[in-house]
């Protein structure tokens, strides 16, 4: 599906088309890797200058620059104008516990089957805040370790810093944390910029502004998941204090996303995760005011039954709320081993801390993952994981 219905004109700088607030359109540009010809043709909407097969883009709308080559655009939502069929794996398969073809009998999927709904796929989304060293990054590898060993198939990513930022470093971390797919960050220039990684298309991208903090902003995207309705995924990481602050990000999220549910009756759902310094925003005056998204216990936990996500283990700062359409979708989380057909499993999903683990257990059911990765010299926070069984 096609993430929106995009106007063409003269926008500057990747404007934000989910504008709520009446002021027409929220300046800023962002990147976002498009991999080749995967939708159907949408207008060249933007007056950005844009490089793309060695053009510049004349910003007038022309449908003759969308043969793009793959690389990062800076731009919200130029999408390539080809239909191709993407490979992908069976997503299902690779989370399922057990082995072969949907098998274990934690494999929800059997269940939709067998009542005629149609195969589900099973989505995990991670939210992560896991730089580590002095520079506010994944260059040490901490991070990326542990999101190999989660599976991830969306990734809600903070202080998105990796090599120098740029296209060829942004794939590099993909590639290494999902082994293929797409990725999205707010505007690769600010100091801890937000992204979305997604093991499948992201068809249009951007981001609102945040009103108290300026080197980062509250980033979206929106993603071609399986089925027929679409999921805009949010990746934030608010303001530390006060508290008020997080519960005004929240509220600029709510009216932006009812603003573009009104839009897109029935083809999207939505989830934003990411640090949220505190729980402030997870109320009925933040992310759950009127109810756009799920705020209610029960929290994902570690292997001890501690929901805290800060490096310390002392607080709970990180989280992933779904709407209510969502949430419904929301499964427990397994590991399957390596070695046997036993499972570790989460029902209210994981906070992942890889010192609660052997080494053994991680090389079992986490591959990659090392027992001091989570303790890893400045590291911020601990991963967030639910899973989604969408229909």
């Amino acid at each position: 599906m096609v993430a929106a219905d995009v106007p063409a004109g003269d926008v500057a700088d990747a404007r934000d088309p989910l504008d709520a607030d009446g002021d027409a359109w929220d300046s800023g540009t962002i990147d976002a890797f498009v991999p080749d010809g995967l939708l159907a043709d949408l207008p060249d909407w933007t007056d950005s200058d844009v490089a793309r097969d060695g053009d510049e883009d004349s910003g007038a709308g022309d449908a003759t620059e969308d043969a793009d080559d793959g690389q990062m655009l800076d731009v919200t939502a130029d999408v390539p104008d080809t239909t191709t069929d993407v490979p992908f794996a069976d997503i299902d398969d690779t989370n399922d516990s057990g082995t072969g073809e949907d098998a274990g009998p934690d494999d929800v999927s059997d269940t939709f089957e067998d009542a005629g709904g149609g195969e589900p796929t099973r989505i995990r989304i991670v939210a992560s805040n896991l730089t580590s060293g002095t520079d506010q990054s994944y260059d040490p590898g901490h991070g990326i370790r542990i999101l190999d060993a989660l599976n991830p198939d969306i990734v809600l990513v903070q202080e998105f810093n990796y090599g120098d930022n740029t296209s060829s470093d942004y794939n590099a971390f993909v590639n290494s944390v999902i082994g293929t797919g797409y990725w999205a960050v707010d505007k690769s220039t600010f100091q801890i910029p937000n992204g979305v990684v997604s093991r499948w298309p992201i068809t249009g991208s951007g981001y609102w502004d945040d009103p108290n903090i300026s080197n980062r902003a509250l980033m979206w995207a929106t993603i071609d998941i399986p089925g027929d309705v679409d999921l805009m995924a949010i990746s934030v990481h608010l303001h530390t204090s006060p508290s008020g602050d997080q519960v005004e990000a929240a509220q600029v999220i709510v009216a932006q996303v009812k603003a573009h549910r009104s839009a897109n009756p029935g083809r999207f759902m939505y989830v934003v995760g990411g640090d949220f310094n505190g729980t402030a925003a997870v109320s009925s005056d933040g992310f759950g005011k009127d109810g756009v998204f799920y705020t209610d216990p029960p929290d994902p936990v570690d292997d001890e039954d501690n929901s805290y996500t800060n490096a310390n283990r002392n607080s709970q700062y990180d989280f992933v709320l779904g709407d209510p359409a969502m949430h419904a979708f929301q499964v427990l989380v397994v590991f399957p081993s390596t070695q046997d057909s036993t499972s570790l499993k989460y029902p209210d999903g994981l906070v992942f801390d890889t010192r609660t683990f052997s080494q053994a257990t991680l090389d079992e059911y986490f591959p990659d993952a090392d027992q001091d990765d989570s303790g890893a010299d400045k590291m911020q926070h601990m991963a967030v994981v639910k899973d989604y069984l969408v229909q």
